[in-house]
């Protein structure tokens, strides 16, 4: 294991944990693919449930001792956004707001697939003296049991066909995100003017999240994460990211990458939508260039028929004046002459 981890940076345990979430993903698709809709629907709200009943209960483990400091309680909060999409997925699943499923496929997922890859509590708590948390120690299995929970089941639910993603809905997503974010941000206010979490002493101090708790990055990325994710950072304007404007760093960023991203995944089962729409649109265009056409050419008739004005009659008598001046004497109009005779 040291082996492992010389070479890797990383515990082999580490990778145990990582298989066993692909190991739990691959059982349950091929478990219940050929299932009814029912028995994957119930399947895979059970595993939510399991996510929001264990987001309490870990309240009871020793790790952390609420009867010595019921601050703690906190961890069960709203407070970073693996925490809220443990406590919102069921209802969302539940529910029928499509862009609700939307943001569990698109954005949530990503957050519980970070964690199982990513898992920075585990890594860093402290126990025993020594950083990082047993291998068999029930905070880690409740760690990832419900970050794979929170990516799991979003991918089966569209892989199922549980719930049809569109294309149009990306933007709607987004914004869920940001409200996300802000529920954060207003779960931190609450616990700081209920002593839950220290007081900064400052406004300025919480909104640099000097303490550094895991807020979701709502109030920026902290230092660690400022160099890898300097590719996307750029997009943030300087003056919301010196220093950063809460939520709002995030704007460009997420809309256009994020939108973007969301916009490719979706192309894999939303494509022939997006066909449809885009032959629409070109009929529609066609349509209004073929009435445009029609419009111009109805212009330049109207035009050419103003040219032709037809003579007054003031205009007719100064005309026929000229032409009779223009007759030589003794020139007999058509009019005198009867045809046949003699002139008398």
């Amino acid at each position: 294991m040291e082996l492992v981890r010389v070479l890797t940076g990383k515990s082999l345990f580490y990778y145990v944990y990582l298989l066993a979430c692909f190991g739990l993903f691959f059982g349950l698709y091929f478990g219940l693919r050929h299932k009814s809709k029912k028995a994957q629907k119930t399947a895979l709200l059970i595993f939510l449930w399991l996510n929001f009943a264990l987001h309490f209960i870990k309240l009871s483990f020793s790790l952390y001792d609420v009867q010595h400091d019921v601050t703690i309680i906190r961890k069960a909060t709203f407070e970073n956004i693996c925490a809220v999409s443990t406590l919102i997925f069921p209802f969302l699943f539940m529910g029928k707001n499509k862009v609700g499923k939307d943001y569990m496929f698109y954005l949530g997922s990503i957050s519980g697939f970070a964690g199982c890859v990513y898992p920075a509590p585990v890594d860093t708590w402290m126990w025993n003296g020594a950083k990082g948390l047993p291998f068999y120690h029930l905070e880690t299995i409740r760690y990832y049991i419900c970050h794979a929970g929170i990516w799991i089941v979003p991918v089966l639910m569209v892989l199922f066909g549980l719930h049809r993603l569109d294309y149009r809905r990306i933007w709607k997503a987004i914004l869920f995100y940001f409200g996300v974010l802000g529920l954060i941000i207003v779960n931190e206010i609450i616990l700081v003017r209920i002593g839950w979490v220290k007081d900064p002493g400052s406004l300025k101090d919480f909104l640099d999240n000097v303490g550094g708790r895991d807020l979701g990055y709502a109030f920026g990325p902290n230092e660690m994460l400022e160099k890898p994710l300097k590719f996307v950072l750029w997009l943030t304007p300087k003056a919301w990211k010196d220093p950063y404007v809460p939520i709002l760093w995030e704007f460009f960023p997420v809309v256009i990458l994020g939108g973007a991203a969301c916009f490719a995944v979706s192309m894999i089962w939303d494509h022939e939508h997006f066909k449809n729409d885009c032959i629409a649109l070109k009929n529609f265009v066609k349509a209004k260039a073929e009435k445009f056409k029609l419009w111009l050419a109805a212009r330049k008739k109207d035009k050419a028929a103003e040219g032709e004005v037809p003579q007054t009659a003031e205009e007719g008598e100064v005309t026929q004046t000229a032409e009779e001046e223009a007759k030589p004497d003794g020139a007999e109009s058509a009019e005198d002459v009867t045809p046949g005779g003699d002139g008398k």
